[in-house]
């Protein structure tokens, strides 16, 4: 049986919209005053250090098979593991208030999505679409991860990036559920927003893709709607454990 998370009191969502704000505003004077971290390893110098980079891109996957992509998209591709250095940063950057990582790691997946653009094959080029953040986790971060790791792809690619895709409806946390109730959880999740221009080809980009089924429920969103040609594209690959439990 899946329970929803119990609802948030008021005050502590307006503290860590507040904490966010105040984060966001100081970070300035914070990076005059102190050394700049990895997300990765901690190590002073840059937000992603090189070794953790090239540990990053060292990990990346063969070839993904027909077989194993997302329901509905034409192609994907991921920049590597989620248990490299990339996982770390990942967490770092939802989870510890760290929205400048989302640069270095947006730009990383500039190879991926150039792949990707090529495999969809067709002579307009792909439009990035963030999948969209549950508005709750929105909330509570001050920030849209994959609207930004979206932003840095496109500025490294010279592709426009839009986000033209909404949630309809809260969706329990995925990361205890298997293959098949991930998708139940995630059916109809997602609608093309009011009054957009639906792109001939989209490019869906997140932070991390497991059993692929949020890019699915998303490139289902898209094809009914009408978008001929969908690929996807996340910075990490995460196994999906038995009973869909992360390893």
């Amino acid at each position: 049986m899946q329970h929803e998370r119990a609802p948030q009191p008021a005050w502590l969502t307006t503290y860590r919209s507040v904490r966010h704000a105040l984060l966001h505003l100081v970070a300035p004077v914070l990076l005059l005053v102190a050394p700049q971290r990895c997300g990765g390893c901690e190590a002073e110098g840059s937000t992603f250090c090189d070794a953790c980079r090239a540990a990053a891109l060292a990990s990346a996957p063969a070839q993904i098979a027909a077989r194993e992509l997302p329901r509905g998209c034409d192609t994907a591709g991921v920049v590597g593991s989620y248990l490299s250095p990339l996982g770390v940063a990942l967490r770092t950057l939802k989870f510890r208030a760290a929205p400048e990582l989302a640069d270095p790691l947006g730009a990383l997946l500039a190879t991926t999505v150039r792949t990707v653009q090529l495999e969809l094959d067709g002579s307009a080029p792909p439009v990035l679409v963030p999948i969209p953040t549950d508005p709750a986790r929105l909330r509570e971060r001050g920030f849209d991860h994959a609207a930004l790791l979206a932003k840095s792809a496109a500025a490294a690619t010279g592709l426009r990036s839009e986000s033209i895709l909404e949630r309809t409806r809260s969706v329990p946390p995925l990361h205890t559920l298997s293959r098949v109730e991930r998708q139940r959880a995630l059916e109809r999740a997602f609608a093309l927003r009011a009054g957009v221009e639906l792109p001939a080809a989209v490019i869906l980009v997140d932070d991390i893709w497991t059993s692929g089924a949020t890019f699915g429920a998303a490139a289902e969103a898209l094809r009914t709607a009408g978008c001929a040609r969908i690929g996807a594209v996340a910075v990490a690959r995460e196994p999906l454990a038995a009973g869909g439990a992360r390893q």
